[in-house]
């Protein structure tokens, strides 16, 4: 139950934080220049709300949690040191610190998850 109750709270973070800068950059005309990342985090919005909400087990909650907490670490820790990932492209996601913050919280928060879910009953 504990990734599912992750899922949920994942999923509704990543729909905060993706549609205040979505709307944002929507009305500056902004949004050509950041799509794929917009994309990539209203997918893991997406799959977050399915594996906590409507999943018919807690297989796909276990699988969610771990690629949050492997690809976000990763993103957050490694954002720091690059500017992004195909700048030079059409699906350029730009990455500034507001990023790696939110990445580092979202996988270090699995991470904890994970951990806290794999102690036996009673400890």
């Amino acid at each position: 139950m504990v990734l599912r109750v992750y899922c949920r709270i994942a999923a509704v973070v990543f729909l905060l934080f993706t549609l205040y800068p979505l709307i944002t950059k929507l009305l500056e005309h902004r949004l050509a220049h950041d799509w794929a990342h917009v994309v990539l985090h209203l997918i893991s919005a997406a799959i977050g709300i399915y594996a906590g909400w409507f999943a018919k087990s807690d297989t796909l909650a276990a699988l969610y949690t771990w690629t949050i907490a492997i690809v976000y670490t990763a993103a957050g820790v490694g954002g720091w040191f690059i500017d992004g990932l195909f700048l030079s492209t059409a699906v350029a996601i730009p990455l500034g610190p507001v990023d790696h913050s939110f990445h580092l919280l979202l996988g270090l928060t699995a991470v904890a998850v994970l951990l806290v879910n794999s102690r036996p009953a009673g400890t």
